[in-house]
């Protein structure tokens, strides 16, 4: 019983902590912007001009509803293409607490992945509040998209956990990591479909699991159910990632305070 409460009073602490620095890292991130909250949307928005230009008008890409399309494929990579760059600097930003206060590596990177995810909720959510103004239906099929945000939630955690011990050894691996999500970004279909890929690769191609949750996402705002195989499919592949990255965490985490 003695044990049990103390595990408790742990995770109530570790909790507080994590509200205090997701908070915190969330005033940081917009304090002296005279935008503010505004980047929160403003980036994915001059992004989706700059696509949008290039690959409708230039490239002839004819979809129906691109924009969506393409907005909120660009929402969704910022929110794991932002949290995983945040959390190796994050590691490294907040080394003096990890050395001189008994908080464990974990809490740096949870803080980091809550402070990212509330700005995910905003750009979602100005999203959302968009695509009804501009007169998109509501679909049955939306009220997935909770799980599949959970998703993608669950892959940046586990992504994180896989490449924060090597980040923190290996100070250029930041560097390789931006070359990985610029040919990362190219990959995955955030502003073409997937159907443009040839036959032969699409199995492979598939093995992305930013694709498909990206892919059910669409599926989920324009009225379709995502089909139970596939869907199955994304759930394993996410969870394997998740396992893998806890796994590598607890085998390695504990040295990341010696490299710092």
């Amino acid at each position: 019983m003695v044990v049990r409460l103390g595990k408790i009073r742990s995770m109530k602490k570790y909790l507080n902590i994590i509200r205090a620095l997701s908070t915190s890292d969330f005033k940081l991130k917009y304090y002296g912007s005279p935008f503010g909250l505004l980047w929160s949307f403003l980036k994915p928005l001059l992004m989706l001009i700059i696509l949008y230009v290039v690959f409708y008008y230039f490239l002839g890409m004819k979809v129906e509803h691109y924009v969506w399309h393409l907005l909120l494929g660009i929402i969704f990579w910022n929110f794991f293409s932002d949290t995983t760059k945040d959390v190796m600097q994050s590691v490294n930003a907040k080394a003096h607490i990890l050395k001189n206060v008994n908080v464990p590596p974990f809490i740096v990177i949870a803080s980091t992945l809550v402070h990212s995810f509330w700005t995910f909720l905003i750009g979602l959510g100005v999203f959302l509040v968009l695509f009804f103004a501009f007169g998109m239906p509501f679909s049955m099929s939306m009220l997935i998209l909770p799980v599949l945000v959970l998703l993608l939630v669950l892959l940046t955690a586990g992504v994180s956990l896989l490449i924060i011990t090597p980040a923190v050894r290996f100070k250029d691996f930041e560097h390789i990591w931006d070359v990985f999500l610029q040919m990362l970004f190219w990959i995955t279909p955030i502003a073409y479909q997937y159907s443009l890929v040839s036959p032969p690769y699409l199995s492979w191609y598939l093995l992305n699991p930013l694709t498909r949750v990206l892919v059910e996402a669409r599926d989920a705002i324009f009225g379709a159910f995502p089909p139970l195989a596939p869907f199955g499919i994304t759930v394993l592949i996410i969870l394997l990632i998740l396992l893998l990255g806890v796994a590598a965490f607890k085998r390695h985490g504990r040295t990341i305070i010696e490299y710092l």
